[in-house]
């Protein structure tokens, strides 16, 4: 039996509205580690289950508990209308949650598509690879921790989206190297408000640059050894300084998907 506390009703709306106003500076409090932590223990592991048993496909916690707060993090743009603030109003927003939680994860199938069977055929990336053999440090963690590192160096108006972005690589790993643009374009798609080569800074330093992919990737650098220190490798910090530079050059550029077309 857990030994964590369920939040109250009362407890449960307040963490939601708190989330709803404040978004990722609200999960690096206290209580929104606590609101991670309900996530765990009260909604992932019935997630597991289904995934398991309807979709046949493996899920652990830190996906699904990722999925749920990159949901609840996109949904705060659609305002009265998002999850997050329906969840807040409903009779029991636990309840509520696990609902959209199911509805979300069946998305999450299709946008993965292909069955676990057929990954082992695909040209994955070292990300991928490092996840599955080494799964050290939780995802959540991995995400918070690269998001400290990278949130150093570009300015705050930015440090939601690129937290959201970060989130959703975390829980949308590559499949294939040939998919890269298609992928970065989803990624675009849930987080607009970015330029493209502001998602394409992001998503290098997130998973590599395809050359040399382990030395430049924080996110499989911090799966692998939750202390890491980016002064501790030479390639790792030339990438940090990469990204920084990349990213503010981007601050003018398109924000178009369409003008994904031309990359």
């Amino acid at each position: 039996m857990t030994s964590v506390p369920r939040f109250d009703i009362w407890r449960q709306r307040t963490a939601l509205t708190d989330l709803a106003e404040d978004g990722a500076e609200f999960l690096r409090e206290p209580e929104g580690l606590a609101f991670i932590e309900q996530m765990y223990e009260f909604l992932a592991p019935n997630l597991v289950g289904v995934a398991r048993k309807k979709f046949g496909y493996a899920l652990d916690r830190d996906e699904g508990v990722n999925l749920i707060i990159e949901q609840l993090l996109a949904s705060r743009r659609l305002d009265d209308k998002g999850a997050v603030r329906k969840a807040a109003a409903a009779e029991n927003p636990w309840a509520y949650l696990r609902g959209c939680a199911m509805d979300w994860m069946r998305q999450q199938w299709g946008v993965r598509g292909a069955s676990l069977e057929a990954v082992g055929d695909m040209a994955v990336s070292s990300f991928e690879e490092v996840a599955h053999e080494n799964p050290h440090t939780p995802i959540h963690d991995v995400v918070r921790l690269t998001f400290g590192v990278v949130s150093e160096v570009i300015p705050a108006v930015h440090h939601d989206a690129v937290f959201e972005l970060l989130t959703w690589a975390a829980v949308n790993p590559p499949q294939r190297l040939s998919y890269e643009t298609d992928d970065r374009v989803a990624a675009h798609r849930h987080c607009p408000s970015l330029t493209i080569d502001q998602v394409i800074a992001v998503m290098k330093i997130a998973r590599g640059s395809r050359q040399n992919t382990a030395a430049t990737s924080l996110m499989g650098q911090f799966l692998l050894n939750r202390d890491f220190r980016v002064s501790d490798s030479g390639t790792h910090a030339r990438a940090l300084m990469h990204f920084k530079n990349a990213f503010r050059a981007g601050e003018g550029g398109s924000k178009m998907l369409i003008d994904w077309t031309s990359r």
